[in-house]
């Protein structure tokens, strides 16, 4: 059985975390992006592998460890 998604009226699915950051932006003082835009690069420490994530999911994650797990978060 193959469940369908569905999507609100800004095209994301239901399981899309980016409609919760549609309107999040990046700033530094100079420049301003907007999250959903956004990834971040980085090397790996424990692999030395340069990888990419998008910042729509650094925010999900940094939302969930503060809310659901009440881990501290800063």
């Amino acid at each position: 059985m193959v469940e369908i998604m569905s999507e609100d009226v800004l095209g994301y699915s239901s399981h899309d975390w980016r409609q919760h950051t549609d309107d999040a932006v990046i700033e530094d003082g100079e420049h301003i992006l907007k999250v959903n835009d956004s990834r971040v690069l980085f090397k790996n420490p424990k692999t030395l592998k340069e990888e990419s994530v998008e910042v729509s999911r650094l925010v999900r994650v940094f939302v969930n460890n503060r809310d659901d797990l009440k881990r501290s978060v800063k």
